[in-house]
C-alpha cells in the first residue's frame, strides 16, 4: 500500500471544458494539465482527472468546481467565489494511519460536494485484503473509509452495511462505474450525503454540506446532486497513472 500522502503528490487532474469554440482536435478544451489550480463555471460538460479517477460530468448554470490538488470542491452560486469562501479539506496523519474531511470556512452559505479518489485495496471489500495480516495502520484507513462507503461492494453493486431508521441509500449505476448515494446524518438530523462510485482500481468519495443533500432535494426543485451524479460517466479505458 502507497502512503496516501505520496498519492496527494503524484496525483494530478485535467479539466477540460466543452464549449463552441477553443476546441481539440478530440472536441475538447483541456486547462492547465498538471497545474495545481483549475476552475471551470457552469454551464459546461467538465473531464476530471484526480489521481486515478477519472470521469465527466455536466455543470449547470451557477455551479462552479474549482481542484485544489488532490481534492475538489463543486458549489452553486451566483457567481465564482474566492478562496477563503470555500469548503477546504482537512487531513490529520497519526501514528496509525490518517483522515480526511471537508470544513467550512467564511461567510457564504452555498450548497457544496467536497471530491476525493481513493484505492480500492484501501477497502475492507477488496479481494486485496483477504490476507489476515492486516497491519493497524491498514486497518484504520479501511475503517474510515467505511464511514465514507458505508457499503460492501461485490464487483457489480453496493450493498448498505446497515440500515438505520430516516436513512436513504439509492444505487446510482452510471457509464464506466457502479455507485451510491446514502443521506449523511448527525445527531441533528440530516446534514448532507455521501456518495461512492467503483471503477477499475479506484473509488471517487463525495461529501456534500451546506444544505446540499438528496433528502432536501426531495422537497426542493432547485436540488443539484441527483442530476449531477446522474451526468457522471467514467472512461472505460482510463489513462495511465502519472509516472512516479
Amino acid at each position: 500500500m502507497k502512503h496516501y500522502i505520496t498519492t496527494f503528490v503524484a496525483g494530478w487532474l485535467a479539466i477540460a471544458c466543452l464549449s463552441g469554440d477553443a476546441l481539440a482536435d478530440d472536441g475538447m478544451t483541456k486547462l492547465g494539465v498538471g497545474t495545481s489550480t483549475l476552475a471551470a463555471d457552469g454551464p459546461t460538460l467538465v473531464q476530471v482527472r484526480m489521481g486515478d479517477c477519472q470521469f465527466s460530468m455536466t455543470l449547470k448554470k451557477g455551479e462552479h468546481i474549482k481542484y485544489n490538488d488532490p481534492d475538489l470542491v463543486l458549489y452553486r452560486a451566483d457567481a465564482r467565489l474566492p478562496d477563503r469562501e470555500l469548503p477546504f479539506l482537512q487531513q490529520t496523519q497519526t501514528y496509525s494511519g490518517y483522515d480526511w474531511w471537508f470544513e467550512k470556512r467564511g461567510t457564504a452559505h452555498v450548497p457544496w460536494i467536497g471530491f476525493m479518489c481513493e484505492n480500492t485495496s484501501d477497502f475492507k471489500w477488496s479481494p486485496d485484503n483477504t490476507q489476515t495480516d492486516i497491519s493497524q495502520e491498514m486497518q484504520d484507513i479501511m475503517d474510515a473509509n467505511s464511514l465514507r462507503c458505508p457499503a460492501d461492494f461485490d464487483g457489480k453493486k453496493w450493498t448498505p452495511l446497515g440500515k438505520s431508521e430516516g436513512t436513504n441509500f439509492e444505487r446510482i449505476d452510471v457509464p464506466g462505474a457502479n455507485g451510491f448515494v446514502v443521506d449523511a446524518k448527525s445527531k441533528n438530523g440530516i446534514q448532507g450525503s455521501r456518495f461512492c462510485f467503483a471503477h477499475g482500481k479506484s473509488v471517487l468519495i463525495g461529501v456534500s454540506g451546506g444544505g446540499a443533500g438528496i433528502q432536501v432535494e426531495r422537497n426542493s426543485k432547485d436540488g443539484f446532486i441527483s442530476p449531477l451524479l446522474q451526468s457522471i460517466e467514467f472512461k472505460s479505458d482510463a489513462m495511465p497513472a502519472q509516472q512516479k
